[in-house]
């Protein structure tokens, strides 16, 4: 069914990281931006504007560095991800330093939130697990499993700390919201999952107990709450009653992805088994698989919203693969 229709090089090698590919439509020319994290470094680029197979034109391919405390002290990226929110995309880079706030081509710098000490031990933090969520927040998880809430501004750099949710006991892993809706759901390393009401407070609504696997990828579709298991399990929930719909053994390996096509209802995962696998989550069932030779997997996303086109990124490579029905 899918089938590779190209391969694009980028500047340096994926980081093995979960959910390490990020894609947004650019409003300017509404040509698509992809984003994959090296080290502590993220590149932004136009797929669109590629010149062949041998690199990208500099002045396309954007280095975005992060920084920490200094303008010397760089720091290593846990990830990066675009948050569309009612007036303006932001794209945050959550790393072992803090999290940073740039313009959505990574041009300028708009805010920078270095993190305390861990709430419990009093160790160093990381950052980990970003969601656009309504019309003015974005939400951060921190690895003492607090989720720090920004109130962003129409335009400018007036973020402000709106307030943390400290619910989960464990690191954040991942964050999701729908486009359409002011719930998100956030996952933990011990496998539970949060839905969380946003509005004046975010209001916890329910908690999906673990499976003793981190819940690595997450994502709300619908009434679905989806997770993506390190067993190698994906899991369905009821955003609402919170009861188990289906559980899959989807992959032989750690599951480091999944992505849902919100028009469709298609679901992509990928795993460190090679494995690229798609379902139909209106019928529960797999519609096509194949096996990405020599490659373990970071990170994929559907491109557009019908799932006919996505992409994919594997560790130690510098290539995004994009397939297509």
């Amino acid at each position: 069914m899918y089938k590779k229709v190209s391969s694009l090089p980028i500047k340096s090698s994926a980081s093995l990281l979960y959910n390490n590919f990020d894609v947004v439509k650019a409003s300017e020319n509404n040509n698509h931006l992809f984003a994959v994290v090296h080290k502590s470094i993220v590149w932004v680029f136009d797929p669109s504007q590629s010149k062949d197979e041998k690199g990208f034109n500099n002045s396309l391919c954007r280095k975005v560095i992060c920084k920490g405390e200094s303008m010397h002290d760089s720091a290593i990226v846990l990830q990066a991800k675009w948050c569309v929110l009612a007036t303006r995309t932001l794209l945050v880079i959550a790393s072992v330093k803090g999290v940073q706030m740039f313009e959505a081509d990574g041009s300028i710098m708009l805010f920078w939130q270095a993190l305390g000490t861990h709430r419990i031990h009093g160790h160093a933090q990381y950052a980990r697990g970003v969601a656009a969520v309504g019309e003015r927040y974005i939400c951060i998880g921190v690895a003492d499993g607090s989720i720090l809430v920004f109130d962003i501004p129409n335009k400018g750099t007036t973020v402000k700390l709106h307030e943390t949710l400290s619910e989960h006991r464990t690191s954040i892993t991942d964050l999701h919201s729908h486009s359409s809706s002011d719930n998100m759901i956030s996952g933990d390393e011990d496998g539970n999952i949060i839905v969380w009401r946003a509005g004046g407070h975010f209001t916890k609504l329910i908690e999906i107990m673990g499976f003793g696997f981190p819940c690595s990828s997450i994502r709300l579709w619908k009434t679905m709450v989806i997770g993506g298991y390190g067993s190698g399990h994906i899991r369905i929930f009821n955003a609402v009653t919170g009861k188990i719909i289906a559980e899959i053994t989807a992959h032989a390996k750690w599951i480091n992805a999944i992505d849902v096509a919100e028009d469709s209802g298609l679901l992509l995962s990928s795993s460190e088994d090679s494995f690229i696998r798609v379902w139909d989550l209106n019928k529960m069932v797999l519609i096509d698989q194949f096996l990405v030779e020599n490659s373990q997997i970071t990170g994929a996303r559907f491109i557009d919203n019908s799932g006919d086109t996505f992409g994919l990124t594997a560790f130690d490579s510098n290539q995004v693969l994009i397939y297509s029905v």
